[in-house]
């Protein structure tokens, strides 16, 4: 039954957002932990900024696995001219192999690079930092191996495993956590993400059943390089490069803003990543490998039906999650974070950075959607320009606004460059792939922002004459989630119908299995 109903596109999307909530929950459920045991203190920050450049690059080498291998196994089965399973081993060995000289090569240097992004003159800070950054680094070689297995997989119409796998991290993760903090402090975290990711791999190794990938292989088939792999893979890189630069250019001004401002600016774009990571990227995984074979035949009309649903499905969603992080976010907060080393403080400093975030999340989730569609078109040279414009707004605004309005600012510059690419993707995809969307994304996202207006105003009413406590701030935040899918429901707009389709679709799978 499973295998049956994840190969329809709704019944993908539902099995990549289920595993996505578990995922994430466990992702949250790691995060309070570390607000509980750090909080906003020294230590957390100094890990955040000793890891910033390990994890950028898994992220870098994780997407461009994805995000180049995909279009080109299409590509390759569509012309017929090549092997794409000869294609798939030959990357997996090219990656792994590079993924463990990167590693090695940024180790010999590792010490320049830690000091000239840590601005620090503690030989305290800097040691542990190191320290960190060294640790993360054997998880480079593994990654690298993820991402080809992941983009295989998916490229298949295979979700389910790259899906499971990324469950891994997390459930490695808490109990190290819960079991070692005392005894390692601030390492227990490098440590489980490096046997996390162990295990990842292990997992994909034995689901995807590899075979052959060896040394002898890539010998045989090292003339076959030129066919499989073009230029365009550097552009791809400097893409993935420069879109993580976000996150140093916020981790640079470790010494510019207050103790924990780091920190808040970490759990605050992890609540802002939450929806996106759940709803988002499931979408955006489900269409690629389906948008991106459209394209290869030339098929726009059906291309077009593609996003629209896609958009219309996203804003459905993440306008009342981007109202919630806006007017409810501090009791999310409380709920998630508050205890142990994380202060009620501490709550407010998060929330005003999240407030920031939120005015970006509807423009960036869509923009994620973008992005793979641009990636499937091979606008490669067009998302570069667009790339580079977005971060050097991001790094004269943090520059600008970070002496002024520490994290805050640094979250501001995030949230108008998030905004810069989402109108700049749009334009892009309007003009070379012949579809026609801004209409019915802006009639969507007035009718949600008016039907969030009007909930918000029904919800302060019922509870004007009410005390302000947790729980019924809670039950408040939950009134709100059930008034505004009602008055959808009411109306009558064509959005449920999205949701109607997904649940027939369920429905009709469930009677033939």
């Amino acid at each position: 039954m499973v295998d049956r109903f994840t190969s329809t596109a709704s019944g993908a999307f539902i099995l990549i957002m289920v595993i996505n909530v578990l995922s994430r929950g466990l992702g949250f459920l790691r995060e309070v932990l570390f607000a509980n045991f750090f909080g906003l203190g020294i230590d957390f920050d100094i890990y955040l900024v000793g890891a910033v450049f390990p994890i950028m690059l898994n992220t870098v080498i994780l997407y461009l696995g994805l995000n180049y291998f995909i279009p080109t196994f299409n590509r390759i089965k569509a012309t017929g001219n090549s092997s794409p399973e000869s294609f798939f081993k030959l990357a997996l060995f090219i990656f792994t192999v590079s993924g463990i000289l990167l590693s090695v090569l940024i180790f010999i240097f590792s010490e320049v690079i830690v000091q000239h992004y840590l601005n620090t003159s503690d030989p305290l800070v800097l040691e542990k930092a190191l320290s960190i950054f060294r640790i993360l680094l054997i998880t480079v070689p593994l990654t690298s191996a993820i991402s080809i297995i992941t983009a295989f997989e998916q490229a298949k119409y295979q979700f389910k495993h790259p899906a499971l796998s990324r469950m891994f991290l997390n459930v490695t993760m808490i109990p190290i956590l819960l079991l070692f903090t005392d005894q390692f402090g601030i390492y227990t975290i490098p440590i489980g993400f490096v046997l996390g990711t162990f295990f990842q791999l292990l997992y994909l190794i034995f689901k995807s059943k590899i075979r052959d990938v060896t040394f002898n292989f890539f010998i045989s088939n090292i003339g076959d390089i030129g066919k499989y792999f073009d230029l365009t893979i550097f552009s791809v890189l400097l893409i993935e490069i420069i879109g993580q630069i976000y996150v140093i250019a916020d981790r640079y001004f470790f010494g510019s803003v207050n103790e924990g401002g780091i920190s808040a600016l970490n759990y605050g774009f992890n609540i802002f990543l939450l929806p996106i990571s759940i709803i988002t990227i499931a979408l955006a995984t489900v269409i690629f490998p389906k948008v991106s074979e459209n394209i290869s035949r030339g098929e726009y009309a059906a291309l077009s039906v593609k996003i629209s649903s896609a958009v219309r499905a996203n804003l459905l969603i993440l306008v009342p999650v981007s109202l919630l992080f806006f007017l409810f976010g501090d009791t999310i907060i409380n709920i998630l974070f508050e205890r142990g080393k994380f202060t009620s403080g501490d709550t407010e400093i998060t929330f005003s950075v999240l407030k920031i975030y939120s005015f970006s999340l509807i423009f960036y989730s869509i923009y994620s959607i973008f992005n793979k569609i641009i990636y499937g078109a091979k606008l490669i040279n067009s998302l570069l320009i667009i790339t580079l414009g977005g971060i050097l707004i991001k790094v004269i605004l943090n520059i600008i606004l970070v002496t002024e309005y520490q994290q805050n600012g640094l979250a501001l510059s995030t949230s108008i460059s998030f905004t810069f690419f989402f109108i700049s993707s749009l334009v892009l995809i309007q003009k070379k792939l012949q579809v026609s969307i801004s209409l019915i994304l802006l009639s969507e996202l007035l009718f949600h922002l008016l039907n969030g207006f009007v909930t918000y105003l029904l919800v302060s009413i019922i509870f004007s004459e009410v005390q302000s406590s947790l729980a019924l701030n809670l039950l408040e935040l939950s009134v709100f989630m059930i008034i505004y899918y009602l008055n959808i429901n009411i109306i009558g707009h064509n959005a449920i119908d999205l949701l109607r389709g997904i649940y027939q679709n369920f429905k009709s799978v469930k009677k033939i299995s």
